[in-house]
């Protein structure tokens, strides 16, 4: 098992840095040092076209595959951070849909590397956008967002996000500050999810035609009706939870029998 835990940790740290990136764009973007919002894929694209960034590609879609791995074990593998052998099942739905979110992702990764555009996708949003089963579909993913949007806030603030970090080769104070960086990453994480979630859900509502995807979206909107100093103050929180992953990867809980 220890090898699952190391496939484990480097997913999660790969995790961090796709966070990383989205928040700095978005942060940089609230001050006007580019002009837009980029979406996960265009930051992806340019990782790709930069030297060695087919390597690199691989190597975030391997820790990809290795954080999707982690997320599914732990839904059905009843062991919690606690020691315990009885793990919510609100926690396990969690899990579940964090799973599903980045194999998304994990697919949008494997089309850039293999060189595919994304016109052939265009029909298949718009036929979700106009079917009363897309629609259906749409309302499912704005909940399960909210969901993951609570579940973030209630991380947040309790005692289970000590229990995430092994204190092992830490200091007090770097624990400390760790868990800082984590508690107020999560808790802006959880804004993304339930910005994205209400834009999704407004989307299907009102018959919009376009299909809202990526925290992008989520930080477009934040700046729209809130202003730049927000979303600044947002997309900072998103990188601090990035750092977070990155650095915490090592010393990451991972309940794995």
């Amino acid at each position: 098992m220890q090898n699952y835990r190391r496939f484990s940790r480097f997913g999660i740290a790969t995790k961090g840095v796709v966070y990383f990136l989205i928040g700095f764009v978005a942060f940089i973007t609230a001050f006007n040092l580019t002009k837009s919002v980029k979406s996960e894929e265009y930051i992806l694209q340019w990782i790709n076209n930069q030297t060695f960034g087919s390597i690199i590609l691989i190597a975030i879609i391997l820790g990809l595959i290795g954080y999707i791995f982690s997320r599914i074990y732990l839904t059905f593998n009843m062991k919690d951070y606690d020691g315990s052998n009885d793990k919510p099942k609100i926690r396990r739905i969690g899990y579940f849909i964090n799973a599903i979110g980045y194999l998304l992702l994990l697919y949008t990764c494997v089309t850039i590397l293999l060189g595919a555009t994304s016109n052939e996708d265009s029909s298949i949003k718009l036929f979700i956008l106009q079917s009363t089963f897309g629609k259906i579909v749409l309302y499912i993913i704005a909940i399960g967002l909210l969901i993951s949007a609570i579940n973030e806030w209630w991380i947040s603030f309790s005692s289970i996000i000590n229990k995430m970090i092994r204190t092992d080769d830490l200091t007090q104070t770097q624990y400390k500050y760790l868990l800082l960086l984590g508690r107020f990453g999560r808790f802006c994480r959880g804004i993304v999810f339930a910005t994205l979630a209400y834009v999704m859900a407004r989307s299907a509502y009102y018959d919009l035609d376009n299909l809202p995807e990526g925290a992008n979206r989520a930080f477009m909107f934040i700046n729209a009706r809130s202003g730049a100093y927000v979303m600044g103050f947002i997309a900072f929180g998103v990188m601090c939870y990035g750092t977070y992953l990155v650095i915490g990867a090592k010393h990451r809980n991972i309940p794995i029998k």
